[in-house]
C-alpha cells in the first residue's frame, strides 16, 4: 500500500490514544505490519511522529497510575447515582426522569498500596547504597609487603586464583612495586634535603660572629711629686 499522509495521521492518533495494538491498527487500515515498519524505516517524519505518540501515551498512563495510586494511599469518595424514570404523560413513548439519588461512600486507604510504596522506597534506598559502594574505591590496609604483593597479584589477575603461577602477572606486579619504591625513595631524598637545608640555615643564623668589645684602657697613675727635676722618678712601691 502506498504511503498517505491522512492514513499516517490516523495511525498516529490511534497510537497516541492507546485505542488498539499495532496489529489491530494495521488490520483496520488494511495494511500489513511489514508495511507499517517499512513506513517507519523509509519515512523519518512518520517514525518521529510514532515515537512521540508512544512517549505521550506512556506519560498519560503513568499520570493516570499516579492519580490512582494517590487515591488508594489517601482514600477516596465513591459516588453512586440511582435514577428512576417514568413514562412521559405528554409523550408515552419516551421516559422522563422522576428522581435521582446520589450515594456517597468513603473508601479507606489501601494497605496493599501503602505497602507497595514503602517497599519500593526501601528497594530504591538499597539500590542507591549498592551503587554508592560500587563507586567507592576499595582500600585494604596490610601489615607486611608480601601480603600486599599477593593482593596486587590477585587484582592484576582479575581477582582470579592462580595469578602467582603466571609469570607475566608476577612481573607486572613487581614492576609496579619497584616504581612505588623509587617514588618513595625520591620523596625521602627531597624531604631529607629540605631538612638539611633548614638545619644549615639555623646553624648559620646562630653562628654569626658577635662584634668584639673594645679594650678597656687602664688609667695612668698620677705624678705624686711634680717638683722633681727632669730625669728623676719617684718610687711609690
Amino acid at each position: 500500500m502506498k504511503y498517505k499522509e491522512k492514513t499516517a495521521s490516523e495511525i498516529i492518533r490511534m497510537i497516541e490514544q492507546d485505542l488498539c495494538s499495532i496489529s489491530e491498527i494495521c488490520k483496520s487500515f488494511k495494511i500489513s505490519r511489514k508495511t507499517f515498519y517499512e513506513w517507519k524505516k523509509s519515512k523519518p517524519e512518520f517514525k518521529e511522529a510514532v515515537e512521540e505518540a508512544i512517549d505521550h501515551r506512556e506519560e498519560v498512563m503513568v499520570a493516570s497510575a499516579r492519580i490512582g495510586l494517590k487515591q488508594l494511599l489517601e482514600g477516596y469518595v465513591q459516588k453512586k447515582e440511582k435514577i428512576t424514570y417514568v413514562p412521559d404523560k405528554n409523550d408515552p413513548v419516551n421516559d422522563v426522569e422522576k428522581c435521582r439519588v446520589v450515594e456517597k461512600k468513603f473508601c479507606p486507604p489501601s494497605i496493599r498500596a501503602i505497602k507497595y510504596v514503602l517497599d519500593r522506597e526501601e528497594r530504591k534506598k538499597d539500590r542507591d547504597q549498592l551503587l554508592a559502594s560500587e563507586r567507592r574505591p576499595l582500600v585494604i590496609e596490610v601489615q607486611d609487603e608480601e601480603t600486599k604483593r599477593q593482593l596486587m597479584i590477585l587484582q592484576e589477575n582479575g581477582f582470579r586464583s592462580g595469578g602467582s603461577l603466571n609469570a607475566e602477572v608476577v612481573a607486572a606486579v613487581d614492576r609496579k612495586l619497584e616504581g612505588e619504591l623509587k617514588v618513595k625513595s625520591e620523596e625521602l631524598k627531597v624531604e631529607n634535603g629540605q631538612e638539611q637545608t633548614e638545619q644549615g640555615q639555623i646553624i648559620e643564623q646562630t653562628s654569626v660572629a658577635q662584634p668584639s668589645a673594645a679594650p678597656v684602657e687602664k688609667p695612668k697613675p698620677k705624678n705624686l711629686y711634680p717638683f722633681l727635676p727632669t730625669g728623676y722618678t719617684s718610687r711609690t712601691d
